[in-house]
């Protein structure tokens, strides 16, 4: 059962870490890196083998697996990756119209600035439990449009829709590897996995603390782990919709979390009752019934209550459930998507609607947002001088001689004329 609380528990709701299991896979994860690092392909192999992934003489799919993938592929299916693969590129698009070069003329001189995506990506696509081709389609598309010329996918276990999904988006490179030595192994390169500039994509914990520890070593978007949904719902939520969204979220992964926030005891009180009806419902993994005991639903005293807590948790997806979501978004801080209104749900996003499902998990939506092109953009400066230019050259003389650096006081003023 799903706790409900209330009162003083409520006022006080704060969700729980797991810190012992954290520092575990912080140790494994580091491990990994530096074998991977020391043995390359040797160690992929290791790793493969220790944790029951498919081991290849190739890590590398070939292209008559790709395309007879792709061919094999239902009709149907392809129309439904084709749909959303549409919507999200149209939505890349219309983000990337903002993005122009930038020039300031000060007459003497003049700076600027210019923005280019990096040479190479590295998508991971979680193939665990479920095949994520809606990931695929993500982040490769996501980086296509930017302007990426080189795009590999990782994935642990290959499948058809990925396949055509990667095909869709352009992408040839299909690297069977999973975990922390998938991303160990773009970071750092090995035998037949070239070097990626940047990571990017969700996956499990142990996904997610390679890309913390490589930060630096290889370019990240962000932290994405295991699933999280928050609702904020007034009395005129449908409790067996809220079920539904809250289930939707937990049926990702025994680490995900799901949370609803409301004014309202009864609504609170119905949803979970809501919940245990689905359970018997739907063909669910067994791992749900135990992870929603971790999970909350939470009654406040008001929907001002339930944002200021929203606030504190910064959700990887809010969902607003209430007559008038316009109100309450602009106190809405942090967050990675935000669903607005009764008829509007995360799996719309995970799949259909354009904007991008891979997003800040574990409070990392305070700093940081939904992946889209300007995260593969580099924004680089520039500046060009003239010898008419002799104010500039006396100035940084001046800022330069008050933090002491003379050379750097030199180098300006030789270039000012008598």
């Amino acid at each position: 059962m799903i706790p409900i609380l209330c009162g003083d528990d409520a006022l006080n709701f704060a969700p729980m870490r797991d810190e012992e299991n954290e520092s575990v896979i912080e140790e494994r994860v580091k491990e990994i890196i530096v074998s991977v690092r020391r043995d390359k392909d040797a160690a992929l192999t290791k790793w493969a083998t220790k944790l029951n992934d498919k081991v290849t003489k190739n890590w590398l799919l070939d292209a008559e697996s790709m395309d007879a993938a792709c061919k094999r592929l239902p009709q149907e299916s392809k129309d439904v990756i084709d749909i959303a693969a549409k919507r999200i590129k149209e939505y890349a698009i219309a983000v990337m119209s903002i993005v122009k070069p930038v020039t300031v003329d000060n007459g003497t001189f003049q700076t600027g600035m210019d923005f280019k995506p990096v040479s190479r990506v590295a998508c991971y696509v979680p193939s665990g439990r479920y095949p994520l081709p809606s990931t695929a389609l993500m982040t490769a598309m996501t980086a296509r449009v930017s302007g990426v010329k080189e795009i590999c996918i990782l994935t642990p276990s290959v499948c058809d829709e990925i396949i055509y999904a990667a095909k869709v988006c352009g992408v040839s490179e299909i690297y069977q590897l999973g975990g922390a030595q998938a991303a160990s192994a773009v970071a750092f390169g090995t035998e037949s996995v070239k070097r990626a500039d940047m990571l990017v994509g969700p996956g499990n914990a142990y996904l997610t603390e390679a890309k913390r520890q490589l930060q630096g070593q290889i370019g990240i978007d962000m932290l994405a782990g295991p699933s999280e949904i928050a609702i904020i719902a007034d009395s005129g939520a449908n409790p067996e919709w809220l079920a539904l969204d809250l289930l939707s979220q937990a049926e990702h992964d025994p680490g995900a979390r799901a949370y609803l926030f409301s004014d309202s005891k009864e609504i609170a009180e119905a949803t979970a009752k809501e919940i245990l009806k689905s359970l018997d419902k739907l063909d669910l993994p067994e791992f749900v019934r135990q992870s929603i005991k971790y999970n909350a639903i939470v009654v406040l005293p008001s929907l001002a209550n339930c944002v200021d807590k929203v606030n504190e948790l910064a959700p990887e997806h809010l969902q607003l459930q209430v007559k008038d979501p316009e109100n309450l978004k602009p106190g809405l801080l942090n967050y990675g998507a935000l669903f607005m209104g009764y008829y509007a749900s995360v799996p719309h996003g995970d799949y259909m609607a354009g904007p991008n499902h891979t997003l800040p998990t574990g409070g990392a939506a305070r700093y940081s947002g939904a992946l889209n092109p300007l995260v593969f953009l580099r924004a680089q400066s520039w500046m060009k001088s003239s010898d008419k230019a002799c104010h500039l050259g006396k100035e940084t003389a001046q800022f330069a001689r008050l933090e002491g650096l003379t050379a750097h006081a030199a180098a300006a003023l030789c270039r000012v004329g008598d």
